[in-house]
């Protein structure tokens, strides 16, 4: 009930989830606001049940004070009926920091997994041979917020992570999902020490569960991967070529917190400002509000596509259960989505499906992570990482 209007979205959209496919919802928070706003729409307890809880994290709460000191508040104590068994799920509007740290401090993370990441959807055009009609996929991008510094483990870590996620929703046509690491251009030497590090790990881990598609740009998100030779292979090089170029789909893209993060935000005001500049054009004169009229189906599919409430929340995914974020305006319609989203997620085994996909690349990870450790890249500039100094032997110390 941390929504920046609650309680009335996330009552609404909990009714209608439960309605709709006769998921079993508690709502926790304050009771008696609870149940005046399901009184108001004609909700029952039929629909869902009302836990009373007496605090509540808010947004200028810090996350794991907040979540330390309010024993009692609903996220807290949400996360902690998943902890006992007594939820399958966890979705939230409220403070995403808290969500984090609830998932951290309560749940605790998957085995073998360095931290956990918030991934997010976002529409792709998925190559189907015919140059006039590409298929609107999804491409999962990762991290979105949680973690502003990472490791080059971390990184490969979220590869595995949402290569899973992709997978086993079914966001993707291909039996390894094809994943890119974010970069400022597709070549090797592109990237700073941490992201050719990461590059270094997922290029030689030589995966059986994703395809590592090598360094990627934004717009590559939205218009799939263009290659100017198809057989290049998994480490991208710009040699010249005669054949013609050809486009990918991609299904996952693997970014820090805080890039990716400034990624979400600005494609979504993209979005917004793209909406209101077709809006302004189409009122300024009758022909063309005809013109608009004529394209009123096209128009309505393309809403669809970047309808933001239809994406719900987002998953948090590593830590050890189901936890859906939505952003702090959610209206109903996206809180109904969350929880269907959650629901899936727990019927579709995501949870084992990634404990056993960490556990699987743990080693290969580690250990070439160290060994990228000890030999640094001709590409690094001097001052870009620590130099370690022969001892007397010639060996490098421990």
């Amino acid at each position: 009930m941390g929504g920046d209007n609650a309680p009335g979205p996330e009552v609404a959209g909990a009714v209608a989830a439960a309605r709709a496919r006769g998921t079993k919802v508690v709502l926790l928070g304050d009771e008696a606001r609870i149940r005046q706003e399901l009184h108001r729409i004609g909700g029952t307890e039929h629909d869902v049940s009302v836990r009373h809880c007496s605090q509540v994290i808010t947004m200028d709460d810090h996350p794991g004070q907040a979540v330390r000191k309010k024993r009692d508040a609903s996220m807290r104590v949400a996360f902690e009926m998943v902890k006992r068994g007594e939820a399958q799920a966890v979705v939230s509007a409220g403070n995403s920091g808290a969500m984090l740290a609830c998932g951290l401090f309560i749940l605790g993370r998957i085995k073998g997994l360095d931290r956990p990441g918030i991934a997010v959807t976002l529409p792709t055009l998925e190559p189907t041979g015919i140059a006039s009609a590409p298929r609107v996929g999804q491409c999962v991008v990762l991290d979105t917020g949680a973690n502003i510094d990472c490791k080059p483990i971390t990184l490969a870590q979220f590869a595995v992570l949402g290569a899973t996620y992709a997978r086993i929703r079914e966001l993707t046509p291909r039996a390894r999902p094809r994943v890119g690491l974010l970069a400022n251009g597709e070549e090797a030497s592109k990237g700073t020490a941490l992201l050719r590090d990461a590059h270094h790990i997922l290029s030689h881990a030589d995966s059986y569960q994703f395809d590592y598609a090598g360094f990627v740009e934004g717009r590559d998100i939205f218009q799939g991967i263009k290659r100017a030779a198809p057989s290049q292979g998994p480490l991208r090089t710009h040699a010249l070529s005669t054949e013609p170029a050809t486009v990918q789909g991609l299904d996952v893209v693997v970014t820090d917190g805080f890039t990716g993060n400034v990624l979400l935000k600005t494609a979504e005001g993209a979005g917004r400002f793209i909406a209101d500049l077709l809006k302004a054009e189409v009122m300024r004169s009758w022909l063309v509000k005809l013109g608009a009229l004529l394209m009123r189906p096209a128009l309505l599919q393309l809403k669809r596509i970047v309808d933001v409430e239809a994406r719900g929340g987002a998953p948090l995914l590593g830590v050890n259960g189901v936890a859906i974020i939505c952003h702090g305006r959610s209206g109903p319609r996206a809180i109904t989505r969350a929880i269907e989203v959650a629901e899936e997620q727990v019927a579709a085994g995501l949870l084992p499906a990634m404990t056993q996909a960490v556990a699987s690349h743990r080693t290969v990870f580690e250990q070439l992570a160290a060994s990228r450790a000890a030999v640094p890249s001709a590409n690094d500039e001097p001052g870009e990482r620590p130099v370690a100094l022969p001892g007397s032997d010639g060996t490098l110390p421990k």
